[in-house]
């Protein structure tokens, strides 16, 4: 097991992106005594901050010219025109959105692999390659394309940062372990995905030196290990996170999505996950698009002229995005005065007589700026918050107490800082849960990434889903479908897609365990045993082609040194880890004891 000297947490979110580390030490063993040593100083930044931008300015030969606040400044000063570079931000969850990888598959002797869809020509050439290798000239490249790449450079200049910040200190690149966040959303092949980007950007892929935090889990990591303190309104309520049988629900509303997820301190006051992790896009950026489609269009009249501006003008319309973002996160319930959004020059010459009219029009003779009433402010926070609280409402049934003692729910991700969100939860909740707001918010899944680099508490965590193997088991005439029958060599009949079940959804898996199952090829010249994953939302699916079923990966067992034995000798113990973030795969044949190749393939498509 690696033993890292220094442990980094990197929190890459949709809006912005930062790190914070400490030496693995005595003194920093008791999380009471750890000091983070951050970054604050960016290039281009308008006042100190622990976060950078998640953000590119990129040429159009795709070269990145610059990264995060810098390139928010050259992007605000540049000259506009079609040619000019172009300004990427809140990116990131477009790495779920629709999968870059798209496969198929194809049965043979019993199991399925993956094939590429395309055939033929160019395609069949470069179809091995990833994303990041195939020569596309990047005008020509997807949305979710870009994202993948924009993801490569934005954690390679992060990671450079934060290397050559501990370089001054002593320590080696080869000393770190990092904790790099990611949502709690994020599916196992989206989770496969951010590792796959992490590794070309320049991290490690040596096992235990990148581990993946899900974002809430990180923020309630740090608020327990802070000594955050529940204050309630008599002695019972009153306390720490910390404190055995307390239930933390965590809303971190980001940029891209807000997520919760619940947990409940054992009796040594580790954390064991208890809810079923859920969550939307409903994230501050949201509020920023309702922005441009209800207001904007209101105002302006046209979608059109918007798409035009941002394509002409792309500086003038991050300002005035920026001006609507510093807004709405000051802005609270009883606030009654409008939000004013500047019309950059660019902007309003653009608009022409007509429109700059209609601005008026709508406006009581304001041309100058968006002026944004307090009525239709909340109108666009009505657009994600009830739906907020209504997926909080789920979290809370998931994890309800049958003595009834009220949970904690934590507030964390910069979304957080909303005054408006912040009393529409404390409302919402009043006599059913206790709310806390850290301090800091938008910093505490930093914080978080770092401790759980430094030492993850997480006991255990509640399977999302029923989790299984596709299995032959012997045909059952009349009962199992015959489309699903398959004779080997030896004239044995099987059913090719029974679901051998590994765990059932909602069952709590200790992170330290593994969970094994044995199998046998069912024919002797297989040099490897390709085994399918499926999930089920039901309990007991029978077949894996029954409703709720999906196919999540494909995971292969490397045979070719043990073919000289016998077949019934060639038996496999695979064990799975479920309770990391990553589900983890290890295969070991029985006779010999011996560890066998094996990796895990999970499918972009689930």
């Amino acid at each position: 097991m690696f033993q890292p000297l220094y442990a980094i947490g990197i929190d890459y979110g949709t809006a912005s992106l930062g790190f914070c580390g400490l030496a693995v030490d005595q003194v920093h063993d008791d999380p009471r005594q750890r000091r983070f040593d951050f970054c604050d100083q960016w290039p281009g930044q308008p006042v100190p901050s622990m976060k950078n931008l998640s953000a590119l300015l990129v040429s159009a030969e795709g070269e990145v010219l610059s990264w995060g606040y810098a390139a928010r400044h050259r992007a605000l000063n540049q000259a506009g025109g079609p040619d000019a570079p172009q300004y990427y931000a809140g990116f990131k969850m477009q790495l779920m959105d629709q999968p870059v990888e798209q496969w198929t598959a194809e049965e043979h002797n019993g199991a399925q692999r993956a094939v590429r869809a395309e055939e033929g020509g160019e395609e069949a050439r470069t179809a091995g390659l990833s994303v990041l290798e195939q020569p596309l000239p990047w005008a020509e490249r997807s949305p979710q394309q870009q994202a993948e790449l924009l993801t490569v450079e934005l954690l390679k200049r992060v990671r450079e940062k934060a290397l050559a910040q501990i370089a001054a200190s002593g320590y080696l690149e080869e000393d770190v372990r990092y904790g790099l966040t990611v949502p709690a959303i994020f599916r196992d092949s989206d989770n496969q995905r951010v590792r796959r980007l992490a590794v070309k950007a320049g991290f490690p892929a040596e096992d235990g030196r990148l581990v993946l935090a899900r974002e809430p889990e990180a923020a309630v990591h740090s608020a327990r290990l802070h000594s955050v303190r529940v204050h309630g309104e008599d002695d019972l309520l009153a306390g720490s996170l910390t404190d055995p049988g307390r239930r933390i629900v965590v809303l971190d509303g980001g940029g891209g999505t807000v997520d919760f997820a619940a947990y409940k301190n054992d009796a040594k006051g580790h954390l064991v996950e208890i809810g079923l992790v859920n969550g939307a896009r409903l994230g501050s950026n949201e509020l920023n698009a309702r922005f441009e489609d209800r207001l904007l269009v209101d105002r302006f009249g046209k979608p059109e002229l918007i798409e035009h501006l941002k394509q002409e003008v792309p500086e003038a319309m991050l300002e005035m995005a920026e001006a609507w973002e510093r807004g709405k996160l000051s802005f609270g319930p009883d606030t009654e005065t409008p939000i004013k959004v500047g019309l950059p020059t660019a902007v309003n010459r653009r608009l022409g007589a007509a429109v700059r009219k209609r601005v008026g029009r709508k406006q009581r003779g304001v041309t100058d700026a968006i002026i944004v009433t307090p009525e239709e402010v909340r109108d666009l926070f009505d657009t994600v918050v009830p739906e907020i609280l209504e997926l909080l409402d789920e979290q809370l049934a998931e994890v309800k107490d049958e003595d009834g003692a009220q949970p904690v729910v934590l507030m964390v991700g910069g979304f957080s800082n909303s005054a408006y969100l912040q009393h529409a939860v404390r409302e919402h909740l009043a006599g059913r849960a206790l709310v806390l707001v850290p301090p800091e918010p938008g910093n505490a899944v930093l914080y978080g990434a770092a401790h759980y680099a430094y030492a993850p508490q997480t006991r255990a965590r509640r399977a999302r889903f029923t989790y299984g193997i596709a299995v032959c088991s012997d045909f059952v005439p009349g009962v199992d479908p015959e489309d699903a029958k398959q004779v080997t060599r030896k004239g044995r009949a099987y059913c090719a897609t029974r679901f051998g079940k590994i765990v059932n959804r909602g069952d709590i898996v200790d992170t330290a365990k593994e969970i094994g199952q044995s199998y046998i090829p069912i024919e002797g010249h297989l040099e490897s045993m390709e085994i399918e994953l499926h999930t089920s939302t039901e309990d007991d699916p029978r077949y894996v082609t029954d409703p709720g079923c999906r196919r999540v990966g494909t995971i292969t067992v490397d045979l070719r040194d043990v073919m000289d034995i016998h077949l019934e000798d060639r038996q496999v113990d695979v064990r799975l880890s479920f309770g990391e973030t990553e589900i983890k795969v290890r295969s070991i044949v029985r006779s010999t004891g011996q560890e066998a190749a094996c990796t895990v393939d999970f499918a972009s498509d689930y």
